[in-house]
């Protein structure tokens, strides 16, 4: 290493066109990464869909869940299997094994649920999907009162117009219900007639169809025959013949029945901003460039507003440039604040050329990372953009201890090559393990589970390559830059002299201080090692005990904000759907009232709306309204508290949820049961909920075991079997005439249309429309429904879940921040009654879910993780010092980063989250360079002939003005983000947190610590292996 650093500062050209290479590289590499809003992880998840229309979810859970479950569980990679049955839909969700080849087992799941024959006859085709992660880049709303159909129709047109654009691979048009021909005949008309369901059904499907009947082979060619009679609108059908007679009469379909060419009976509203609208959602599949997509998008919106009706509004919101865009705007604020703050203190101690090469070695290191990372899966996000501020304070740290040698070798009067090569040649050892051990504590993060470690997966991944890229422009670059650096000179202008003499006050009062101050200080500590040793283990227990004692603020998933807020909710199901428009008018009133508040307010007036568009869906028991923020001066958690006041009581739901975040961070405390019965589940639940209900700060306690309502179950009298009336006769006549026959499906332009054949509304509205009905007989007798049938009200889930074949419910709960530890609550629980559950209910089984869940593999593997790379660490270290004990020495400066980060948040009132974890890895990763740079000084020392005190004494003097830039640079360069007090910066602040105040407390550690650890191992290895020599380490006066 020692030649190529040698070859590089007697050919700076090289130097110069190598660092020319990496800046030109990255600067052609930029425009080639992708570009989104927040980084994509992946699934791994299959979903299998399967319609079963007009089923009960018990039926569905049944003939649908059961069997898909059953075929499946036994594949390779699948790591859990959870299902959910409701009212006319079975869905099965295949979780896979982190890394397993999804392609495959989509597959194999596929083939496997192919080869199921027991299907119920009326059931649809399952539909199996490998859920992939596409990125969401704009939803642009059609909004107007012009008529549904007209506004379904306008929305499908535009959709496909959009998707033709360049830079969009997908658009989806939300929330139109399907078209739907319903064919309504009532009972009266069937018995006057002498009519039947299947008798209407047979005659539609006799007359409207387009068959192939063959050709006809002449002379001149072959002749196509086709019989063309589809019927594709009302008029169409309403001619269809039914019945004729012998005299020539002709009964029409229009005589026995209203066609009524509409949509499909589903309760769905949706509003945008109070105007009737559909959501146009545009994705990318691929390789995302949000910057250029939104471009396209608000262009094709500006031109395509000047050919819509009067009164139709065209509107873009949920714009993942604009946050996108406004993350960037902060991190190169914060990032050029941070990088002048370091320049400014590099000039206080070092020359101003030098300070401002190091600082070129900075943009070297960061445009080399560009270039690598084109070829890499990592895109431009606010992530791996974060991940060059937060890197920015390590990648300087390298460059600084060659600096200052080199600056040091120079100041001794040593020429400036061979100053340049020896300053190099004499920190190279400590630089390149200090480098590498950075690098090696950053890879396990590569490997941690989760979705939020999966989104931090660009973190490791840019500060890799940029500590590689530093090191190569560290040792090959900066020498060559300052072995051919002038010798200063004094100024020509007073000016300039006043500012050198002021930097060279700093300069020298550094040196001054380290020599004068710090050195007597240290030999005070030496004499007292054992006393500095007991006060930092003290330091180190107090911090450790205030954050396992509940003093520091947890949240494992941190609140990244979003650009809007949103309300979900749930109501009880198959409850009226004029229920849930109550909830839904309830809910959009305090968002109008917040929104008109936060308008008026005169900090926004001249910015325009604060609070934008307002959009709210109802389908059927699920609520949702969404309030879209354009300001990032809007405070969302405070937001969100205030609408959920306005709102107040809204009564009776399954679930009421608010977020305002763009990563949902579920419920702190989540468990799933499962039981062999529901009855045995419920028994449970409620004693749960009392359970925890107990505990302060717990609240919002809630389960997915709903209150069953009543449902009707159909059987046969006795006199139905002298009338040869079977249950599944009764039952398919039911169906036809409550949920319909599906006669056929027309092929239109975008979707095929069902043909049903049913009741009118009014007879489908009561049970006393089941007395009413009459009841077919094989021989083609009427006869009433009561005669035959049986009702009876029985209680009936509308919802049911099922998690690896087994029936599930899920208890959620939220903890107020400070007053108790999710995970201690849940195993106090546990701990306290699962046992008595266990024995009363066999088979019972309690298991973490969410967050926790989530939390708890994370930990596992973290910790797992950090136990081997710092394992790494110290083999590597040992065999270069020939030591067991002194690696030991430089990892000591882990547990105290840790100590710092604890502190750092207890100081700054921060959160202690998943981001404050890797933040610990980063500080983990840096703090043990200054070890590595004290600990390497003082072998050299010892090596020619210096007692152990001596060399500690000189290494930690000469080792002070590296070790203090080093750290000040990372905390100051870190300074402008943890005073962020933007929106879209907080979640980013407890990982700067973790490093800065990691680094700043392991400062005093490698300072004064590391030295009487050294001495103290130094005096039990002598008395240990009975030293005849004397001590050379007794200090005078001791």
């Amino acid at each position: 290493m020692s030649g190529t650093i040698r070859w590089f500062i007697d050919n700076p050209i090289a130097a110069n066109l190598l660092m020319v290479f990496l800046l030109m590289g990255g600067a052609m590499g930029i425009p080639a990464l992708d570009k989104q809003f927040f980084p994509e992880f992946e699934l791994n998840i299959v979903s299998i869909n399967m319609p079963y229309p007009g089923a009960g979810p018990s039926e569905v859970e049944e003939q649908i869940c059961v069997r898909i479950e059953e075929a499946v569980h036994d594949l390779s990679g699948v790591k859990e299997i959870r299902s959910t049955a409701r009212r006319g839909m079975g869905q099965v969700r295949v979780e896979a094994e982190a890394g397993y080849d999804m392609q495959r087992l989509t597959a194999q799941i596929k083939s496997r649920v192919d080869a199921i024959t027991s299907f119920p006859v009326d059931a649809e085709r399952p539909v199996v999907t490998e859920l992939a992660h596409n990125h969401h880049m704009a939803i642009v709303t059609l909004a107007g009162d012009i008529g549904e159909r007209q506004l379904k129709e306008l929305g499908e047109h535009l959709r496909d117009d959009l998707a033709t654009q360049p830079h969009v691979s997908m658009v989806q048009l939300a929330s139109p219900r399907p078209f739907e021909v319903s064919v309504e005949v009532s009972e009266y008309t069937l018995r006057r007639y002498g009519l039947t369901f299947n008798d209407v059904v047979s005659a539609i499907r006799g007359s409207s169809l387009n068959l192939p009947a063959g050709s006809i082979k002449t002379e001149g060619g072959d002749i196509q025959l086709q019989t063309r009679g589809q019927a594709y609108n009302r008029v169409e059908f309403e001619n269809i013949p039914l019945v004729s007679t012998r005299d020539g009469i002709q009964l029409r379909l229009a005589d026995v029945a209203t066609i009524i060419d509409g949509f499909k009976d589903v309760d769905v509203r949706t509003r945008f901003n109070d105007k009737p609208s559909h959501n146009m959602h545009v994705w990318v599949t691929s390789h995302p460039n949000t910057l250029e997509t939104s471009r396209v998008v608000r262009q094709w919106v500006k031109d395509t507003r000047q050919h819509l009706p009067s009164g139709v509004e065209l509107a873009v919101w949920q714009d993942s440039s604009v946050p996108f865009k406004s993350r960037i705007d902060t991190l190169l604020k914060n990032g050029l604040g941070g990088l002048a703050l370091v320049f400014l203190v590099l000039v206080l101690f070092l020359r101003p050329l030098l300070a401002l090469w190091v600082c070129v070695g900075i943009a070297v290191a960061f445009m080399g990372t560009f270039f690598v990372l084109q070829y890499t899966d990592v895109s431009l996000n606010m992530i791996s953009l974060f991940s060059f501020l937060l890197v920015l304070g390590i990648v300087v740290d390298d460059a600084i201890i060659v600096g200052e040698s080199i600056y040091s070798r120079q100041l001794e009067g040593e020429a400036s090559a061979k100053g340049a090569l020896n300053g190099t040649s004499i920190v190279l050892k400590p630089v390149m393990y200090a480098v590498v051990s950075t690098m090696i504590f950053f890879i396990p993060m590569l490997f941690l589970p989760g979705e939020m470690a999966q989104a931090a997966y660009s973190i490791p991944v840019v500060v890799i390559f940029a500590l590689l890229f530093s090191l190569v422009e560290c040792l090959w670059i900066l020498p060559s830059h300052l072995a051919h650096m002038r010798p200063a000179q004094p100024s020509r202008y007073a000016f300039v002299r006043r500012l050198e003499a002021f930097r060279q006050r700093f300069a020298t009062g550094m040196t001054d201080f380290a020599r004068d101050i710090y050195r007597p200080f240290l030999e005070r500590c030496l004499r007292a090692n054992l006393l500095v040793i007991a006060t930092f283990m003290v330091a180190l227990l107090i911090s450790l005990s205030l954050y396992f004692g509940g003093w520091a603020r947890t949240a494992f998933f941190p609140a990244i904000t979003s650009d809007h807020v949103e309300v979900e909710i749930t109501m009880p199901e198959g409850g009226a759907f004029s229920e849930s428009l109550r909830v839904l008018h309830q809910v959009e009133a305090a968002a109008i009232q917040i929104k008109t508040q936060i308008n008026s307010e005169s900090r926004f007036a001249s910015a325009g709306q604060a609070v934008g568009h307002l959009d709210s869906r109802a389908n059927g028991t699920s609520i949702r309204v969404i309030m879209e923020i354009r300001s990032s001066d809007v405070d969302t958690r405070q937001l969100t508290q205030d609408w959920r006041e306005l709102i107040g009581d809204v009564g009776e739901v399954e679930s009421f949820h608010m977020d305002f975040t763009i990563n949902e961070r579920g419920h702190p405390i989540a468990m799933v049961l499962a039981a062999p019965s529901v009855d045995e589940l419920r028994v449970v639940a409620g004693e749960l909920r009392q359970a925890l209900g107990s505990y302060p700060g717990v609240y919002n306690i809630s389960d997915t075991l709903q209150t069953p309502r009543e449902e009707i179950v159909l059987d046969l009298k006795p006199a139905a079997e002298n009338l040869s009336v079977t249950l599944a006769s009764l039952a398919r006549q039911v169906r036809e005439a409550f949920y319909g026959a599906e006669a056929q499906r027309i092929p239109r332009t975008r979707e095929d249309v069902r043909v049903m054949v049913r009741y009118p509304e009014q007879e489908r509205l009561s049970v006393q429309n089941l007395s009413d009905m009459r009841v077919r007989t094989p021989v083609g007798d009427e006869v009433p429904f009561d005669t035959v049938a049986q009702v009876d009200y029985q209680p009936g889930y509308q919802v049911i879940n099922r998690l690896n074949r087994k029936r599930t419910m899920e208890l959620t709960a939220d903890v107020v921040s400070g007053t108790a530890v999710p995970k201690e609550v849940i195993n106090d629980v546990i701990a306290r009654h699962l046992p008595d559950w266990q024995s009363r209910f066999p088979g019972l089984s309690v298991q973490l879910d969410g967050e926790l869940q989530e939390e708890s593999e994370f930990m596992g593997a973290m910790i797992k993780f950090m136990g081997l790379a710092m394992m790494v660490i110290y083999a590597l270290m040992a065999i270069p010092f020939r030591s067991y004990f002194q690696p030991m020495l430089v990892l000591t400066a882990v547990p105290f980063g840790v100590m710092g980060a604890i502190f750092g948040h207890l100081i700054l009132d921060w959160e202690i989250s998943i981001f404050s974890l890797l933040g610990v890895i980063a500080c983990a990763g840096v703090v043990v360079n200054d070890n590595l740079v004290l600990i390497d000084r003082v072998n050299r020392l010892r090596a020619t002939g210096h007692s152990v005190v001596e060399s500690l004494l000189m290494g930690a003097e000469d080792r002070f003005r590296p070790i203090i830039l080093t750290s000040l640079t990372t905390f100051i360069g870190l300074l402008p983000i943890m005073a962020e007090t933007s929106m879209q910066a907080q979640f980013l602040i407890p990982m700067v947190t973790s490093l800065a105040f990691g680094v700043l407390f392991a400062t005093g550690v490698t300072l004064l610590l590391v030295p009487s650890l050294y001495l103290l191992g130094e005096q039990i290895s002598d008395r240990v292996l009975h030293r005849r020599r004397p001590m050379p380490d007794v200090i005078e006066g001791a």
